[in-house]
């Protein structure tokens, strides 16, 4: 979930709908400057029971330690420590008291790598392990969601306010689930549109890598990934697969278009964020509120509120993977396919096969059965190892090693691999 600090004294210039477009065209890069950019999540868990640490209860207080010892600079709203930076990295807690670290963009995945192994030693630091563990799956697996506080940031507590009201999962969503999300840059229009309706037709497959949410509240969920069936119960108006942009190319207008179409969920209020009126961006646009009218915060603010399974700022964000303890291999695998030109080419032969009307259908069954769930190919699991082979292609024609691939299995899901049982045993599967 995008951490979008506070920020005052931005341009209060009013936009217009050429301007909207604008913006993702002010993302394009030569292909010298690509970068790969992470949102690794994780959950501090007591030890023992496997419960949730919530931010009053712990997170906040990791925070503190490290801007104390490990010279991260602290951001705080309303009097409570909610973000660290340093340097273009960000250290940020999630609705539930997740924490997500934010890496800064990377040439090269043995950055991103580096990145988090130093992450995970500075947290081990500032945590007692015989008391804290720190894992990585899509959900929670032990605490309830009437057990999971929600932190103080005004940002998730106007989210709580409005998103129950659209999806009844919505809470689940923000306070118990995790994730692994990575950014890409683009070339044009062109290059923007082939990469993200790539990432659209192919996330439900490859999803299925890194399936890792089989329990909650201590109990078999019946799906390997219980986190995408909790985001196929989302607001329907700013999540889902956007099978509808999918017809013909994916335009920057295109998006744009759907985007100002999507109701307000929250607006910037000079140094914070106030509840939205019941308008869509494009009414806000046009008529403004109370003589206010959007500037280009608004929209980079807006687009933040598009939980789509991909989205496109200046930058295409790849949503879908549970968190898992080999993050780096969901970077790796998008890298190998979103950033070779063959490699590119092939992944989109293969997209294209795929009917967009027909992915609700294939990201339930994925998310029920991961690599074992049917589909046009046979298994899903046939797919992913032909998907695994185009990627390593693709990172060996970047000059990169393909060692991150060779920790995903086309054979089983990781939450398929979860032993039965002991709060002990669980906590050793996700456990970094």
């Amino acid at each position: 979930m995008s951490t979008h600090l506070p920020r005052s004294g931005t341009d209060d210039t009013p936009v217009t709908e050429p301007d909207l477009i604008d913006y993702f065209r002010d993302g394009e890069k030569p292909r010298a400057a690509w970068r790969v950019g992470a949102e690794f999540e994780k959950f501090a868990v007591d030890r023992a029971t496997g419960r949730q640490i919530g931010f009053d209860a712990g997170t906040e207080a990791v925070l503190h330690a490290l801007a104390t010892h490990f010279a991260w600079e602290p951001h705080s709203e309303g009097g409570r420590l909610t973000t660290l930076t340093r340097g273009a990295s960000t250290i940020s807690v999630e609705p539930g008291g997740q924490l997500e670290l934010s890496t800064a963009p990377s040439s090269r995945l043995s950055e991103l790598r580096a990145e988090l192994d130093t992450h995970l030693r500075e947290l081990k630091a500032v945590t007692d392990p015989a008391q804290v563990a720190w894992i990585a799956c899509g959900v929670t697996p032990f605490s309830t969601l009437e057990e999971i506080p929600l932190n103080p940031r005004v940002r998730h507590r106007l989210m709580a306010e409005y998103l129950p009201r659209r999806s009844p999962t919505a809470l689940h969503m923000m306070k118990a689930t995790a994730s692994t999300q990575v950014t890409f840059d683009y070339a044009d229009e062109a290059d923007a549109g082939r990469k993200f309706a790539v990432a659209l037709l192919l996330a439900p497959v490859v999803n299925a890598l890194f399936a890792n949410s089989p329990l909650y509240a201590g109990a078999p969920t019946g799906f390997v990934s219980f986190r995408a069936n909790i985001w196929h119960r989302m607001d329907p108006d700013r999540s889902g697969l956007l099978t509808e942009l999918l017809a013909g190319d994916v335009t920057f207008a295109k998006w744009a278009q759907y985007a100002l179409d999507v109701p307000l969920l929250i607006l910037a209020d000079g140094d914070s964020y106030a509840p939205a009126p019941a308008m869509t961006f494009r009414q806000f646009l046009n008529r403004g509120i109370d003589g206010r009218f959007p500037t280009c915060h608004d929209w980079d603010v807006h687009l933040s509120t598009l939980f789509t399974e991909a989205r496109m700022k200046r930058f295409i964000e790849v949503r879908g993977a549970d968190a898992t303890t080999t993050p780096v291999s969901v970077a790796a695998l998008w890298k190998g396919l979103l950033y070779d030109a063959g490699a590119l080419a092939e992944a989109e032969r293969f997209a294209r096969q795929l009917v967009p009307g027909e992915l609700r259908a294939l990201s339930e069954a994925v998310a029920r059965d991961g690599l074992r769930a049917a589909c046009k190919w046979g298994r899903v699991a046939d797919v992913c190892r032909e998907l695994l082979g185009i990627a390593a292609t693709g990172l060996r024609a970047q000059g990169e090693e393909t060692s991150d691939l060779d920790a995903l299995s086309a054979e089983r899901a990781p939450g398929e691999a979860w032993p039965a049982g002991s709060v002990a045993g669980v906590v050793r599967a996700c456990e970094y």
